[in-house]
């Protein structure tokens, strides 16, 4: 007996038959007589609970035979279980169930009759091979539909690699590189305003912020605080962020604690909230 699980066994002088479902079967010629052979029986539950155990399995070896396997079977839906009538001898009965420990018991089997083991099994963690899940964060430009929109062949676009690749100085110069858009230029050259090919202000969405117009990105942004930039126009603009006639220009800003990037600081949340409030007051 190990594990803490518990065998007892008990030994009545009452003569059963052969046995049906849950064992092995055996031809009728190597069926010992009731009266010369034992019939082993039981239960098995939970030694916690004490709710009988079903598919426990049962295994009942000859130890004066080599320790051959004599008679294998399981338990029924009540957790019992009926084996055949086995001559005299000393035998190792084994039980087990998934998520239990197993049990191993001598039992030394002699005279007729039947003897009714009690097998209680102790709940065991399964033991089961180690399991990595590995999740891949999605980027903000993939959470806002950037690559989507680029998929379906909408507007001009630039993603993180390709912006570091063209090496601008401020975000102006940047847009400049994309069709369809131009810079009036602003004081000593910083701070110019996008427009169109026709002339028209575009809207411009900063993290999908309607930011008013017109807007002079580079004193809102560095070129180190963008992950994306994307260009449409007229039309074409994407409907949930804009519906401008003349077109559209998305920026978006690094995710926090990206190398080189500071996005979204106070100071910039102010000029932006400054430039709506401005918008505001040039419609009333």
């Amino acid at each position: 007996m190990k594990h803490g699980s518990t065998l007892s066994v008990a030994l009545a002088a009452v003569f059963f038959g052969p046995s049906g479902a849950y064992g092995q079967t055996e031809s009728q010629d190597s069926i010992p007589s009731a009266q010369e052979a034992v019939q082993i029986r039981g239960q098995v539950s939970d030694l916690v609970t004490r709710h009988p155990l079903s598919s426990a399995s049962i295994e009942v070896y000859d130890l004066e035979a080599e320790g051959a396997l004599t008679w294998q079977g399981m338990s029924d839906s009540t957790g019992i279980f009926v084996g055949p009538r086995l001559l005299p001898s000393l035998y190792q009965i084994r039980a087990g169930a998934l998520g239990y420990r197993s049990i191993s018991h001598m039992v030394p089997l002699s005279g007729y009759g039947s003897v009714d083991l009690d097998i209680e099994l102790s709940p065991d963690a399964l033991e089961l091979e180690p399991l990595v899940v590995v999740t891949r964060r999605r980027s903000a430009l993939e959470l806002n539909g950037f690559y989507e929109r680029r998929r379906r062949g909408f507007g001009h676009s630039l993603n993180r690699a390709e912006i570091e690749a063209r090496r601008p100085m401020q975000v102006t110069d940047l847009a400049r590189t994309l069709p369809g858009v131009s810079v009036t230029p602003g004081y000593l050259g910083r701070g110019g305003i996008l427009r169109m090919r026709n002339g028209c202000v575009p809207d411009v969405i900063l993290d999908g912020v309607r930011m008013g117009s017109p807007v002079r990105l580079d004193e809102i942004l560095q070129v180190s605080d963008l992950e994306g930039i994307e260009v449409y126009s007229g039309a074409t603009s994407p409907m949930q962020y804009s519906q401008s006639t003349c077109g559209t220009v998305m920026a978006w800003t690094r995710e926090p604690g990206g190398v080189g990037g500071n996005p979204w600081t106070w100071k910039r949340a102010g000029a932006a909230m400054g430039f709506l409030l401005l918008g505001f007051l040039l419609t009333r």
